[in-house]
């Protein structure tokens, strides 16, 4: 396999958020409460800084359905992370977060770097991407996300007793 079939295409989800840079900022690196355009999951880890593990873990505390590495952090600019979703096989991927002071708010974007050309993540972190960087923008302007989301998280709290056993926090400790 070639490297250029190796992976899926650099994917890039912009949206301008009528806030601040900073607002924008520590709303994005919240470690306090489930951030509800994270489908209502918290980044658990030591410290939002280059070098720790992480993981998203579920608003119960039961289930985690991303795994990683904080890689890069520049504040108010620019966090890099690995990626890994606990349902899936496929290698880690990056994501990028980048946010631009612009003279009507704060640029936003999402990039999603070195998934698996054909993987079941290309698809799931397509989707996931478009649903964060939308829902991100409307709980930054509204204190809310969308109505579809609402309706999605709502959905998911009555699944909740068919969660993977895979995504059990159990296994996926915070190394």
């Amino acid at each position: 396999m070639t490297q250029e079939n190796k992976f899926a295409a650099r994917a890039v989800y912009k949206v301008l958020i009528n806030a601040p840079i900073e607002t924008v900022w520590s709303e994005l690196i919240k470690t306090t409460s489930p951030r509800p355009f994270f489908w209502n999951s918290s980044w658990d880890t030591k410290s939002m800084a280059p070098g720790n593990a992480y993981r998203m873990v579920s608003n119960n505390g039961k289930a985690v359905g991303v795994v990683g590495e904080i890689l890069e952090m520049e504040p108010p600019y620019r966090l890099v992370t690995s990626f890994r979703l606990t349902t899936l096989d496929d290698p880690a991927s990056k994501v990028i977060y980048t946010l631009k002071e612009t003279e009507v708010g704060t640029e936003f974007c999402l990039i999603t770097e070195n998934i698996a050309a054909g993987s079941k993540s290309e698809k799931s972190m397509a989707d996931g991407s478009s649903f964060i960087v939308k829902n991100f923008k409307a709980f930054m302007e509204t204190g809310k996300v969308t109505f579809g989301a609402r309706v999605m998280l709502a959905m998911f709290r009555i699944m909740a007793p068919l969660t993977p056993k895979s995504m059990n926090a159990d296994n996926w400790p915070l190394d």
